[in-house]
């Protein structure tokens, strides 16, 4: 008889320790996200859902339509929140040079923000406004776009997640990480979500996989520069689809090349361009 209740104290304790250690989401056992960031066909991510388009304004919804025309369908979306807890697309602290406002960001209520209008990235004033996340999901779920979500300082990690669930669209966005801590967290809060993460060298691609991520639930963001055809290597061997952020002295390079070196990159083994220049990857390699 003892021993009989000492197993039943047992059994309560294993359970007890179970249901705490359990995720607070299931997650179901097929998402389509995975099928679609690890595809054979290579993917051209917008940065700041396009930039250096004259009359788009970056972080635009109408500049996210016209990509998306143009065969664009996934976006790198910068969020942040509003003084009133409104989530919406903007990458600055300060209004200047996206806006035809002055002064911080910081402070302003969505109603305040909205009533500016978009500037392109050469001055040009817009009739566009600032968009809300809602608003951006709801089209993407409309036109069947993905998104890498890039969460801006201070905002709330749970807030955006849950925008996501609430727009059904667990399955069409990768949600960027910068640290080894972001992405655990990340991922403990959205397990059935694609996380983007840092893996520029062989250091940090170890630290992640010492995580409890399941690699098909990774993106390798490989940083900005060329790093060793090893850790391509590497990553393929693991199926890690390989982000490469050509955006900035990449995108330039390739631009003076005549736009020749995004084949080179993807023979490579790069399965994403986080580009500056989507429809010119577009054309190279569409």
């Amino acid at each position: 008889m003892k021993n009989r209740y000492i197993l039943i104290l047992l059994a309560f304790l294993c359970w007890n320790i179970a249901c705490k250690d359990a995720p607070e989401y299931q997650v179901e056992e097929t998402q389509a996200n995975t099928d679609y960031f690890h595809t054979n066909n290579v993917l051209i991510s917008a940065h700041r859902g396009g930039s250096g388009l004259k009359n788009y304004p970056e972080n635009c919804l109408e500049t996210l339509k016209y990509l998306d025309g143009k065969g664009i369908n996934l976006f790198e979306v910068d969020i942040t929140q509003t003084s009133d807890n409104k989530l919406v697309l903007f990458h600055d602290d300060h209004l200047e040079r996206l806006t035809t406002g002055n002064g911080s960001a910081k402070g302003k209520t969505a109603e305040d923000l909205r009533e500016l209008n978009l500037v392109d990235d050469f001055g040009n004033e817009t009739p566009y406004k600032i968009p809300y996340l809602e608003d951006v999901l709801k089209w993407g779920k409309r036109n069947n776009t993905y998104f890498m979500i890039d969460f801006k300082r201070g905002v709330p990690f749970e807030d955006v997640i849950d925008l996501i669930r609430k727009e059904k669209m667990e399955n069409n966005v990768a949600l960027i990480s910068y640290t080894v801590p972001q992405a655990e967290k990340l991922h403990k809060l959205a397990p059935e979500m694609m996380i983007s993460v840092s893996a520029r060298n062989h250091e940090e691609l170890n630290k992640i996989l010492d995580t409890n991520i399941p690699h098909n639930k990774m993106l390798a963001f490989t940083g900005t520069r060329l790093s060793p055809q090893s850790l391509f290597d590497e990553l393929k061997k693991l199926k890690i689809p390989i982000n490469l952020g050509t955006l900035g002295n990449l995108d330039k390079k390739a631009e003076a090349g005549g736009d020749k070196l995004y084949k080179v990159w993807r023979e490579q083994g790069v399965d994403i361009f986080s580009t500056d220049r989507p429809l010119e990857v577009y054309q190279q390699l569409k």
